[in-house]
């Protein structure tokens, strides 16, 4: 380390490697994080559907009064477990895009009781007036039941892939997202490069890798380290501004998670940075000394 031509190169591939472990820990929590099935089991967590029910209580009220239509024939037949399953529909619908790249297609899955209760009421309604049950009336109670779903569907839809997907959002989000063992393989194998580099450049003090290698972990963990904490004890994402509170604690709920896995892996980083400079430090003090024979020792020390 003591050489300059040593030292410069190894201090310029030092902060490549910052970089690359910075890289490294966030690509590979996206890629443990996002997916359909993390993505499911945090709304079920964060109780998402409880928050949804109350969001389409209050929608349904609303159109009842121009509908006609009580409220209660909708919202007794939405239980948790219908409306979490809505949920799932449009989470694997969204990520089925980006592993995909096609258009968004979204089964909503039926609820044969919501259905059965706008019947009976149509009916009953129809003989208690004389309505007569044409075509007109069967559009019209067809029109009522894909208006339900249209509306439990945007209610249901905590990520906005429709909306995103609409907006032109998507496509290119679905390229990045097909190209993450790519990026995790390049990430990762640069990092495993520069450190064989470090370890070519310093082959006649192999020790001082340890230095390098330790002092960029524990740089790199610090960096993502810091900023975490800070968005984490200031509850920084709770001052989004989003009105529907499913939408809200969905993207909140997500935004802390990947945050507190970002810190989590960012101290672990930094543990190892730490412990590898620790364990530089103490093969240095402990290098066996290897004295010369000079021609005092000698005068000193004649041989008999």
């Amino acid at each position: 380390m003591k050489k300059l031509s040593a030292y410069i190169p190894s201090l310029l591939i030092s902060i490549l490697l910052v970089i690359l472990m910075i890289c490294n820990v966030g690509i590979i929590i996206a890629d443990i994080n996002f997916n359909a099935g993390r993505t499911i089991t945090l709304s079920e967590k964060k109780d998402i559907s409880d928050k949804t029910a109350a969001h389409l209580n209050s929608k349904f009220k609303e159109s009842s009064g121009a509908s006609g239509i009580p409220s209660d024939i909708y919202l007794k037949n939405l239980d948790k477990k219908y409306i979490q399953s809505v949920i799932n529909a449009y989470i694997n619908s969204g990520y089925d895009i980006l592993k995909s790249g096609k258009r968004m297609d979204v089964e909503i899955p039926k609820n044969m009781k919501m259905e059965k209760a706008l019947d009976d009421f149509f009916n009953t309604m129809a003989d208690e007036t004389g309505y007569e049950k044409n075509n007109d009336f069967y559009n019209k109670l067809e029109n009522t039941k894909k208006n339900a779903y249209q509306l439990i569907g945007e209610s249901c839809d905590i990520y906005k892939f429709a909306a995103l997907e609409k907006h032109g959002v998507l496509t290119p989000a679905s390229k990045i997202y097909r190209m993450r063992p790519l990026l995790t393989f390049a990430s990762v194998g640069g990092a495993a490069l520069m450190i064989l580099f470090l370890i070519f450049i310093n082959r006649k003090e192999k020790k001082t890798v340890l230095y390098w290698t330790g002092i960029s972990a524990a740089i790199a963990g610090t960096i993502g380290m810091v900023p975490s904490i800070y968005l984490l004890s200031t509850d920084y994402f709770n001052a989004f501004s989003i009105k529907q509170p499913q939408i809200f604690a969905a993207y909140t709920g997500a935004m802390f998670k990947l945050t507190e896995a970002f810190m989590a892996a960012s101290i672990a980083v930094c543990a190892v940075g730490i412990t590898m400079v620790v364990l530089y430090v103490v093969i240095g003090c402990h290098k066996p000394e290897h004295h010369k024979m000079t021609k005092s020792n000698i005068q000193e020390n004649p041989e008999k």
